[in-house]
C-alpha cells in the first residue's frame, strides 16, 4: 500500500461512536486498584512543562498572584521558573526591593499560592541572570586579564548583573572564586526570610555569560596543576608567541584551570541548595568547562535553544521576515545535559525552550510542537518555555512582557489551546522520565583537543547560542550526527565519567544506565589517566574502538617530555590490548560485530529516543521528514506485544506485530509524533483494542457548502459574523477583523454517504489552531502539522461540522503599533525585535488568519 491511497493522521478515534468520545483528563495518581490498567505513566506536576516567570519590578500583589498562578495551572503548567527583573514604567509604586521584608512577604505567597494550586517554584538566587547584585564588592567581582605592551593587566572588568530588578543591581560574581561565592550566599541565605515550608523547589542558575577570565588565586592553582608559572608565558597564553603548538598547550593548561575553578563553584553552590531543602537547577552552556561534568553537578541540569530550528515538516511555515538571521539551534548540543544526567543517574533534563522562535506575536503553536520533538528525541524531558510575565489582570492589552520570549501568556491568542499542546508534553514526558536511559554506546568527548587550540581569545565560550562548531565541526560531533543518522543510540562521555567507570561481564555501569561499548573518535590528545583507564576497562572486557589511529600525544605543556615518555610506553601497551583500532568509516560494522542493533527506522526518516523499564521498553518515534511512513518496521529491542500510545489524545491501541523478526507495521504522517510500548507480557488487567491500520477510498469529497463565521472571542473587538462560500482569511471581511486576535467559529453542513469504518477529516491551511465539533461533540483539537483527524463511527446522513479557530496575535499588535499606542514601557532594555533592534510592528503585513481550506472529508476502511 502507497502512502498516496492510505488515510494516515496525526491522531485517530478508536472504533468507536463519535458521540461517546470524551476529553482525556491528566492525573497527578495511578488508577486506584481494582481498575483497568492504563498504558500511560501518571502525569505528575513534573511531567507537565515548566515556564520562566519573569517578574518586573518584582511588583507583586496577592490578587493578581492568584490570577496569574490560576492561570498558568489552568493551562497544564506544572510549575515556573520565577526571575525578578526591571520594572514597567508607570508601575513604580508596586515596585518591591528584592529581599526586603515585604518581598520576602510576597515570595512566600507565591510558593503558598503554588503549592495550592499544584505548581512548583523554582528562583533565581539574585535578580535578572549572572549571580550578583548589590553585596557583591569589587573583590568579589569579575576581573579579566589582558596584555599590554608586553606586561599582563588584571583588573575588576565592571560586569554588572543583567536585567536586575529593583534592589538587585550590582556587580556580577568572579564565576571561579569559591570563596566570593560563598560570601554571597551567606548573606542571600540571610536576606531570604522563608519559612522551611516554604521554600523553592530548586534554585536555578543561568547560562554562563559571566565575562571575567581571571580570578586571584588562578596562578598559583595553575601551578599546582601543572608544574610552572602561568605568568612566565604570558606571549603564549595570548598568542603572541611564535611557537603555535607551545601557546595552543599554554592555553590548554589556562583553559583546564578555569575548568576546575568553576568546577568547584558549581559544586558550591549545589552543596548550598541541598542545605537549603532544594535542588540545582543548572545551566553549564557557554562555560569555559567540560559542559558533561558541569551539567552533571546539577539535579536538574537544563540546555538552551536560542532560534528556530530547520524541519522539513509538510506544511510547516518559515517566514524569513519572523525568523532570526543567525537561526538553527544546534541539536547535538542538547545531548551533553541529557548524557550527563544519564551517566550520573538523574531523573530530570530540562531546557530554557522557545527563546525566539519567532518575532513577537508571531509563533505558531505549530511552530512549538517540532521543538518539543527534538527536544524530547535529545534527551530532554522537562521542558521550560520561555517564557511567562507577571501581569496585573487588569492592565491594558498586552500587558507586561519581557523583551525575548515566545509570548506564553493569557492574552496572546495562542494561549486559547495551548492546554492541548500542555498535554502532550506531559504526556511525553511522563513516558521520558519512566525508568531510565537504553543507549548503547559511550562516545568519548575529547574535551582537550577543544582546549588546544591557539585561534581565538584565551577564554573559551561554549555557547547554543551561536558558533557551535567547538561540537558540530569537530570529529566528535561529525561522529556523534553519523551515529544519530544511523539510528545508534549513544551518550557523551567525559574523562572525569570514564575514570569512575565500573564493570560488570564487559557492560560498563554509570548512574542508572549500563553500555556495551565506548568508542573514541578521531582525536590527537587524551590524558594519561584516560588512556590508562580504557587500557585497563578493555582487560575487564568491555568492547573499546579508536577511530583511525587513536590520540597519539598528551594535551598540555607542563611536564611535558615526561609525559610523554609515559604515553608512548602505554600506547604500546594499548597497540597489544584489545581495543580495537577501526577507520571511521567503519565503526558502525564494528558495533555490529559486538552485539549492537543499530535502529533502521532512521533510514525510513524517523527518529527516535529509548526508555526501558522493569516491564520492557518504550519508544519515543517522531516523523521529522517531508515524507509519510506506512510500511513495516524493525526495532532493535524484543518484544512479544507492542502498544502505540498517541501523546497528542491520549489513546492507545495494540500493533500487529511479528516478535521473532521484531518487525511491525507504522503508520506516521510527516510532523506526527507518537509512543509504542514494547513489552514480554500484556498484562492481564491491560484493556486494550487493536490500532486500526486505515485505508481510504479514492473519494475525497470537499466541504464546500455556505460556512457561517462567528467571532466568538478575542480583541480589540469582536468583528461581525459573515457568511462565505470561498474559505479565506477573516482578514479580508474588513478593518476591525484585520485587528482581530482571538477565536472565530466556521460552521456549516456536510452529506456522508456510503458507510466506512472512519471518515478523515482534513482542514488544509489553519491559521493557527483548531478546535472541531461534529454534531456539537467535541472531536479533537489540532494544533500542529498535519491538521487532519479521524472520526470513526460516524453514521451516513448530514452532519453539523463547526471548526473554531485561533489566530496569532501579530495583527492586533500591529494595530497598536500603526495607531501609536504607548505599550513599550519597560525599564532597562525596554522592548526589541528579534535582532534586537526597536521593535515596530506596523509595517508587518496582515497576517493571514482563520481557516484557509480546503476542507475535506474521505471514507476509511480498516485493513484486513
Amino acid at each position: 500500500m502507497s502512502f498516496n491511497r492510505l488515510a494516515v493522521t496525526a491522531t485517530f478515534c478508536l472504533a468507536i461512536s463519535v458521540f461517546s468520545m470524551a476529553e482525556m483528563c491528566l492525573s497527578a495518581e495511578p488508577s486506584p486498584v481494582g481498575e483497568q490498567r492504563s498504558f500511560w505513566p501518571a502525569v505528575t506536576k513534573q511531567c507537565k512543562p515548566g515556564v520562566i516567570w519573569w517578574v518586573p519590578g518584582s511588583g507583586l500583589s496577592q490578587s493578581d498572584t492568584t490570577y496569574n498562578l490560576q492561570q498558568l495551572s489552568q493551562a497544564g503548567f506544572g510549575g515556573m521558573s520565577m526571575v525578578p527583573i526591571y520594572g514597567v514604567r508607570g508601575a513604580e509604586d508596586r515596585f518591591l526591593d528584592h529581599l526586603s521584608p515585604q518581598w520576602n512577604q510576597q515570595f512566600e505567597f507565591v510558593v503558598s499560592e503554588a503549592e495550592r494550586l499544584g505548581l512548583w517554584v523554582d528562583l533565581t538566587p539574585g535578580t535578572g541572570w549572572k549571580i550578583g547584585g548589590p553585596t557583591v564588592s569589587k573583590a568579589m567581582g569579575e576581573h579579566s586579564a589582558r596584555l599590554s605592551d608586553g606586561e599582563l593587566i588584571v583588573k575588576h572588568n565592571g560586569a554588572k548583573v543583567k536585567r536586575a530588578a529593583p534592589g538587585g543591581s550590582g556587580f556580577s560574581i568572579d564565576p571561579y572564586n569559591v570563596e566570593a561565592l560563598d560570601q554571597f550566599l551567606t548573606q542571600f541565605s540571610a536576606r531570604l526570610q522563608l519559612s522551611e515550608k516554604r521554600t523553592p523547589r530548586a534554585f536555578y542558575h543561568d547560562s554562563f555569560e559571566y565575562t571575567g577570565n581571571w580570578t586571584e588565586r588562578l596562578p598559583q592553582v595553575f601551578r599546582e596543576q601543572h608544574g610552572y608559572s602561568l605568568t612566565d608565558y604570558v606571549p603564549e597564553l595570548f598568542g603572541q608567541a611564535d611557537d603555535k603548538d607551545k601557546s595552543a598547550r599554554v592555553r590548554r593548561d589556562y583553559r583546564q584551570t578555569l575548568d576546575s575553578l568553576h568546577y568547584q563553584f558549581v559544586a558550591h553552590l549545589r552543596d548550598w541548595t541541598h542545605q537549603h531543602h532544594a535542588l540545582l537547577r543548572e545551566q553549564a552552556h557557554g562555560a569555559p568547562g567540560n559542559l558533561l561534568d558541569l551539567y552533571a553537578l546539577a539535579d536538574i541540569p537544563e540546555t538552551e535553544v536560542f532560534g528556530a530550528n530547520r524541519f522539513d515538516i509538510r506544511g510547516l511555515r518559515r517566514e524569513s521576515a519572523f525568523v532570526r538571521h543567525e537561526d538553527d539551534s544546534a541539536p547535538m548540543v542538547n545531548r551533553l545535559a541529557s548524557s550527563a544526567s544519564h551517566l550520573s543517574g538523574g531523573r530530570l533534563v530540562s531546557s530554557e525552550s522557545f527563546t525566539w522562535l519567532r518575532e513577537h506575536f508571531n509563533a505558531s503553536l505549530a511552530e512549538i510542537k517540532p521543538e518539543v520533538d527534538s527536544l524530547l528525541l535529545t534527551g530532554v524531558n522537562h521542558l521550560f518555555y520561555h517564557g511567562n510575565c507577571y501581569s496585573p489582570k487588569d492592565e491594558p492589552w498586552p500587558g507586561w512582557l519581557f523583551y525575548a520570549s515566545t509570548e506564553v501568556n493569557p492574552r496572546n491568542a495562542i494561549w486559547h489551546d495551548i492546554p492541548t499542546l500542555n498535554e502532550y508534553i506531559a504526556r511525553c514526558q511522563s513516558v521520558l522520565q519512566t525508568g531510565h536511559a537504553d543507549n548503547d554506546v559511550l562516545l568519548y568527548w575529547p574535551i582537550d583537543d577543544v582546549y588546544q587550540q591557539v585561534e581565538g581569545t584565551p577564554h573559551a565560550f561554549f555557547s547554543v547560542h551561536k558558533h557551535e562548531s567547538w561540537i558540530t565541526e569537530t570529529p566528535c560531533g561529525k561522529l556523534a550526527q553519523r551515529f544519530v543518522d544511523h539510528g545508534i543510540q549513544f551518550d557523551f562521555v567525559s574523562d572525569r565519567f570514564l575514570i569512575g567507570a565500573q564493570v560488570e561481564n564487559g557492560i560498563i555501569k554509570l548512574g542508572n544506565s549500563t553500555y556495551q561499548a565506548i568508542v573514541v573518535p578521531p582525536c590527537k590528545t587524551m590524558p594519561l589517566q584516560t588512556l590508562r583507564q580504557l587500557k585497563q576497562l578493555s582487560g575487564e572486557g568491555v568492547a573499546i574502538c579508536f577511530c583511525d589511529d587513536g590520540p597519539t600525544d598528551v594535551p598540555g605543556w607542563g611536564n611535558l617530555q615526561d609525559r610523554r615518555k609515559q604515553f608512548a610506553k602505554l600506547h604500546e601497551q594499548v597497540d597489544s590490548s584489545e581495543i580495537a583500532k577501526i577507520p571511521t568509516d567503519g565503526v558502525a560494522d564494528w558495533l555490529c560485530s559486538n552485539g549492537i542493533v543499530r535502529e533502521t527506522i532512521t533510514d525510513q526518516g524517523l527518529q527516535l529516543i529509548r526508555r526501558v523499564d522493569r516491564d520492557g521498553y518504550y519508544y519515543f518515534i517522531a516523523n521529522m521528514s517531508s515524507q509519510e511512513v506506512d510500511a513495516p518496521i524493525m526495532l532493535a529491542r524484543p518484544f512479544e506485544h507492542v502498544v502505540r500510545l498517541d501523546p497528542m489524545t491520549g489513546r492507545t491501541g495494540k500493533l500487529a506485530a511479528e516478535p521473532k523478526s521484531h518487525r511491525l507495521q507504522l503508520q506516521l504522517a510527516s510532523g506526527e509524533s507518537c509512543i509504542l510500548r514494547l513489552l514480554e507480557q500484556m498484562p492481564a488487567d491491560a484493556d486494550v483494542t487493536d490500532w486500526p491500520i486505515w485505508e481510504n477510498s479514492d473519494q475525497e469529497v470537499k466541504v464546500d457548502g455556505d460556512w457561517k463565521v462567528t467571532f466568538i472571542d478575542g480583541g480589540p473587538e469582536l468583528p461581525a459574523s459573515f457568511d462565505t462560500r470561498k474559505l479565506g482569511s477573516w482578514t479580508d471581511s474588513g478593518p476591525v477583523a484585520e485587528a482581530f486576535a482571538g477565536t472565530a467559529a466556521y460552521e456549516t453542513t456536510f452529506h456522508l454517504g456510503h458507510p466506512s469504518d472512519g471518515v478523515r477529516l482534513n482542514l488544509g491551511d489553519v491559521r493557527e489552531s483548531a478546535r472541531v465539533f461534529i454534531d456539537d461533540v467535541h472531536v479533537q483539537t489540532l494544533v500542529a502539522n498535519p491538521f487532519v483527524c479521524v472520526i470513526a463511527g460516524l453514521r451516513s446522513g448530514e452532519h453539523t461540522i463547526r471548526i473554531e479557530v485561533t489566530n496569532l496575535s501579530a495583527n492586533r499588535i500591529r494595530d497598536l503599533d500603526q495607531r501609536k499606542v504607548n505599550w513599550k514601557k519597560f525599564y532597562d532594555i525596554n522592548f526589541v525585535n528579534l535582532n534586537y533592534k526597536p521593535f515596530d510592528a506596523s509595517t508587518w503585513p496582515i497576517r493571514p488568519s482563520g481557516l484557509l481550506g480546503p476542507v475535506t472529508i474521505q471514507p476509511l476502511q480498516t485493513a484486513d
